[in-house]
C-alpha cells in the first residue's frame, strides 16, 4: 500500500472568522510570490511583458488582501492588472532585499492596529526603514539538553533524565503504601526493572566498545581502512545524483516537420519555398516605395506556380512586376528616356545587361541567352523565373530610392523607441509624485484632527482617490512598454528580418509575415554551415507541435549559454 507524506497532501488553513482562508497543495499548487507557499487559490494575471513573455507572478487571496489591500475577486476580473513587482511596490522579502531594503516580516497586525488597511499602505505612509524583521537571539547561559550518545549512558548528564510514571504504576504505589508497605520498598520494587534494563544496555555497549578497542590494538591500519570505507560510501551516494544530472542533460529532439507548405492556396515545391518567401517578404517590406497593389505579389506567385505563366506577356502580372523593378534600376542609373512595356520584348534584353553589370553571377543564365530574345524566356521553368525575379529585387535594394526608404524607417524606429522611453520615465516620475502626494494628504488629514488617527473609511477615501490617478499612470506606462517591446522585436518593415533561432547543425527557425498559418514558425534546413552551396529544405509544423518546437528552441539557447560559461571559465 502506498504511503502519502503530509507535504504531498492538500491542506486547508482554517480561518478564525470561519471557512477556509487558503488552500495549500504541494503537488498541484502554484507558488505565491509573497508567502512562497504552494497554493490553489492564486489570483492575478499580470499584463506586463518582458522579452516576449508575460509576467508569471501570482498571489494568494490572503497575501493580496493583507499585504496590498486588493480584493481577490476584483483582481481576478481585471484584464489590465499589473502585479506589485512590476508596479515597483512589492514588499516581499526577496524584492525588498533586491532594492537594498530590509524585509518586514509579518506586519499585517501592526498595519491593522495603526488604522491602515494593508502593509503596502503602511509602508507608503511611514516608510520601510521603521519596520523590518530581526531574528530573535537566544539568551546567554541557557543550556539545551542533547540526547545521550554512545558510552555516555552512565555520565553525569543521566542524573537529569527522569522516567515518567504511568497512572497504573502510581495507583499500585499508593495501594502498597495504604497496605503498610514502606516507601523505600515501593521504590525498589518499581524501579529495579528499569535499573536492570539500563545496566544491561550499558553492559552490552561496554562489551562492544572493548571488542573494538581490542581489534584496534591488533590492527593498526583500522583507522585508515575506516576512512577509505567512508570515502567509498560517499562516492556510492553521489552516483545517483550524477545519474540524475546526466538524465536532465538529455538532448531534446526536434519533431518531424511537414515538407508540404501552402502559401496563397498554392502548394510550394521544396526547391521553390525559399525563393517564394524571399520575394513575398521583399514585397511586404517595400511595397510602398515600389507602388505595389495589394495582393500583387501573391498574384505573381500564383501565376508562376499554377502553370499560367505562359499567358501573353501584355496580360502577365509577372511581366509587369519585372518591368516595375527594371524601371527603378534604370532611373537610378539616370536612364530616364528608356520606356519599357510588356508588348516590347526589349525588357528581357535589359535584364541581361543588368546581370552582366552586376557583381552577382548566375550560372543558369548565360549572356548569350538574352541575346536570342524573348523565346528563351518562354522556355524557362517557374523555378528559374523565380530566381531571375529575386535577382532584380536584390538589385533594387542598391538604388537611392530604396536606401532612402530604409534610412527613413530606421530613423522613425529610433525616434519611436526614444519617445517610448521618455513616456516610461515620465510615468515613473508621476508615480513618485503620487506616492508623495498620498503621504502629504494623510499627514495633513491627521494634523487637521489634532493628531488623532484617521478612521478606516477616511483613509480609504483618500487612498481610493490617489489610486484612481495611479491607475491612469500605470496604463500610460504599459502602453509605452508595449510600444517599446514591439519596436525592439524589429517590426519595422525596412529593418532586416532576424530569425527566431539558429542551430549549430544548419537549422534556422523563421517567423515570417508572408506565412499566415496558425503556427507560423518555419524551419530552414541548410544541411551544414560548412557547405559552400547548401541545398536548403523548408519544413512547416502543425499547431500540436508548437510546444515541442518551443521546448527545442529553449534547449538550444540553454546549451549555447552553458557553452559560453564553460569557455569563459577555461579562459579565466
Amino acid at each position: 500500500m502506498a504511503v502519502v507524506s503530509k507535504n504531498q497532501t492538500q491542506q486547508q488553513t482554517p480561518n478564525p472568522g470561519g471557512g477556509v482562508s487558503r488552500i495549500e497543495d504541494s503537488t498541484n499548487g502554484k507558488t505565491c510570490h509573497q508567502c512562497r507557499q504552494k497554493r490553489t487559490d492564486l489570483v492575478g494575471s499580470c499584463v506586463t511583458k518582458k522579452k516576449d513573455k508575460t509576467c508569471p507572478i501570482k498571489l494568494c487571496t490572503k497575501c493580496i488582501l493583507n499585504r496590498y489591500g486588493e480584493n481577490a475577486q476584483e483582481v481576478a476580473l481585471k484584464k489590465d492588472w499589473i502585479c506589485p513587482k512590476c508596479r515597483g511596490n512589492c514588499n516581499c522579502s526577496y524584492c525588498m532585499k533586491k532594492r537594498g531594503q530590509k524585509p518586514t516580516g509579518i506586519l499585517v497586525h501592526t498595519a491593522k492596529k495603526t488604522g491602515f488597511s494593508s502593509v503596502s499602505e503602511l509602508l507608503k505612509t511611514s516608510g520601510s526603514d521603521k519596520y523590518f524583521y530581526t531574528k530573535k537571539v537566544k539568551p546567554e547561559g541557557v543550556v539545551v539538553a542533547s540526547p545521550l550518545k554512545l558510552d555516555q549512558e552512565n555520565s553525569v548528564e543521566q542524573k537529569h533524565v527522569s522516567i515518567k510514571k504511568s497512572r497504573k504504576t502510581k495507583r499500585e504505589e499508593l495501594k502498597d503504601i495504604n497496605n503498610g508497605c514502606s516507601n523505600e520498598n515501593v521504590v525498589v520494587k518499581k524501579k529495579s526493572p528499569k535499573k536492570i534494563k539500563i545496566s544491561d544496555s550499558v553492559h552490552a555497549t561496554t562489551e562492544v566498545a572493548k571488542k573494538v578497542l581490542a581489534e584496534g590494538k591488533k590492527k593498526k591500519t583500522t583507522a585508515k581502512d575506516i576512512k577509505e570505507n567512508n570515502v567509498a560510501e560517499k562516492i556510492k551516494r553521489t552516483k545517483p545524483a550524477l545519474k540524475k544530472k546526466q538524465e536532465d542533460q538529455v538532448e531534446i529532439k526536434l519533431p518531424q516537420g511537414n515538407i508540404s507548405i501552402t502559401v496563397s492556396g498554392i502548394d510550394l515545391a521544396p526547391e521553390d519555398a525559399g525563393n517564394v518567401f524571399q520575394f513575398l517578404e521583399f514585397c511586404s517590406a517595400f511595397g510602398k516605395p515600389l507602388d505595389l497593389r495589394k495582393g500583387q505579389a501573391e498574384c505573381v506567385i500564383r501565376e508562376m506556380l499554377s502553370g499560367r505563366s505562359k499567358r501573353r506577356q501584355q496580360y502577365s502580372t509577372l511581366t509587369q512586376m519585372i518591368i516595375q523593378l527594371l524601371t527603378v534600376i534604370l532611373e537610378d542609373k539616370g536612364e530616364t528616356s528608356v520606356c519599357l512595356s510588356a508588348t516590347d520584348p526589349s525588357w528581357f534584353t535589359t535584364i541581361g545587361e543588368c546581370l552582366s553589370e552586376s557583381e552577382v553571377k548566375l550560372d543558369d543564365f548565360p549572356p548569350e541567352m538574352f541575346e536570342k530574345g524573348i523565346s528563351q524566356y518562354e522556355k524557362l521553368n517557374s523555378s528559374k523565373r523565380l530566381k531571375l525575379l529575386n535577382f532584380l529585387c536584390d538589385e533594387t535594394l542598391g538604388t537611392l530610392v530604396m536606401r532612402n526608404c530604409i534610412d527613413s524607417q530606421n530613423i522613425e524606429s529610433v525616434e519611436r523607441k526614444k519617445e517610448a522611453k521618455e513616456k516610461i520615465n515620465a510615468a515613473k516620475d508621476k508615480e513618485k509624485q503620487l506616492k508623495q502626494k498620498l503621504q502629504d494628504e494623510l499627514a495633513q488629514a491627521v494634523k487637521s484632527k489634532n493628531g488623532i488617527p484617521l478612521l478606516i473609511t477616511e483613509r480609504d477615501a483618500i487612498v481610493s482617490r490617489i489610486n484612481a490617478e495611479t491607475q491612469e499612470v500605470y496604463s500610460e506606462m504599459q502602453n509605452a512598454i508595449d510600444m517599446l517591446s514591439k519596436k525592439s522585436q524589429g517590426s519595422d518593415d525596412a529593418v532586416r528580418i532576424n530569425p527566431v533561432e539558429l542551430d549549430d547543425n544548419g537549422l534556422i527557425f523563421w517567423r515570417l509575415k508572408s506565412y499566415n498559418d496558425e503556427q507560423n514558425i518555419l524551419l530552414q534546413d541548410l544541411g551544414s554551415w560548412n557547405e559552400v552551396c547548401p541545398h536548403e529544405k523548408w519544413f512547416s509544423f502543425s499547431s500540436e507541435q508548437k510546444p515541442e518546437i518551443e521546448k527545442y528552441i529553449s534547449f538550444i539557447r540553454m546549451k549555447r549559454v552553458q557553452a559560453q560559461k564553460n569557455a569563459s571559465t577555461i579562459i579565466t
